[in-house]
């Protein structure tokens, strides 16, 4: 209850145990349930917020892909064979999609209800930032809310990576070959999967995070860390550069590109 009345919305839908608190409330034995029925009756009444369509200048569309209405295309786009661009996605200037690629289908939410299981519409989208570059096959599933999947500045993926709802991706960050990113997970910039890495939701990257191939994370991975294994494990410090930097505290110097970073205990970061 304490945590309702701080919360920052007008209404939630609660046990019975949950009566009382000063915030609007709808009880319900089984709150998630009456939740995400809510959310579907809305989602198929078209309640929700959609994007505005719009088409920058000199964007390549191949004539077997199908970009859908309410969607924005910056200029200079390219967009290949058989790509599907669902609505309220965004691809900003410079954005290039590969073959077979599909950007903004409903992510996996599984729920139940009275009538049996069924997928939760996803009513979000995508957002791909500028200079964003997207190999074959790939899958960029839109934000389950009214938010968005989004890819930053100039952030690169290879073919087969599936990106699931509401993850977020930092700038300039590098995703191989059969990268699967679980729903909610946060990569920061600068960050390099390996091939066929794969992590839990919600899992976070620090910026420079570092993995092996196939690797399987299953908690956080600090800044400027290497990870590998199933399940992973830390296995050093590593500049933006990849090179291999001293585990020694205090300030450090990269044998390969000269960056230095401040380590201590708490971790690593660059120096000012």
């Amino acid at each position: 209850i304490e945590e309702l009345e701080s919360a920052p919305f007008d209404a939630a839908i609660v046990p019975a145990s949950g009566v009382g608190a000063s915030n609007a409330a709808i009880v319900h034995d089984e709150p998630a349930m009456a939740f995400f029925l809510l959310h579907r009756t809305l989602a198929e009444a078209g309640a929700y917020p959609t994007l505005e369509s719009r088409r920058g200048e000199r964007v390549r569309v191949a004539s077997s892909a199908v970009v859908h209405d309410a969607t924005v295309i910056g200029n200079d786009v390219r967009i290949g064979d058989h790509v599907v661009v669902m609505p309220n996605s965004v691809l900003e200037d410079g954005v290039q999609v590969q073959a077979g690629t599909v950007i903004g289908e409903p992510g996996f939410q599984v729920a139940d209800d009275a009538t049996g299981r069924y997928l939760v519409p996803h009513v979000g989208g995508v957002h791909l930032r500028a200079g964003v570059a997207i190999g074959a096959n790939c899958a960029i599933d839109r934000a389950l809310f009214s938010t968005f999947t989004t890819l930053g500045r100039d952030t690169m993926l290879d073919n087969l990576v599936h990106v699931a709802h509401d993850v977020t991706i930092g700038d300039r960050c590098t995703l191989t070959a059969s990268v699967e990113l679980s729903g909610s997970v946060v990569l920061e910039d600068d960050v390099w999967l390996a091939p066929r890495t794969c992590c839990n939701q919600f899992i976070r990257f620090g910026r420079g995070a570092y993995t092996g191939t196939g690797s399987v994370v299953v908690r956080d991975v600090p800044a400027f860390t290497l990870v590998a294994g199933s399940p992973a494990r830390e296995f050093g410090r590593v500049c933006l550069c990849r090179a291999k930097l001293s585990t020694d505290l205090g300030s450090v110097e990269c044998e390969d590109c000269g960056r230095r970073y401040v380590i201590d205990r708490d971790g690593v970061a660059e120096a000012a």
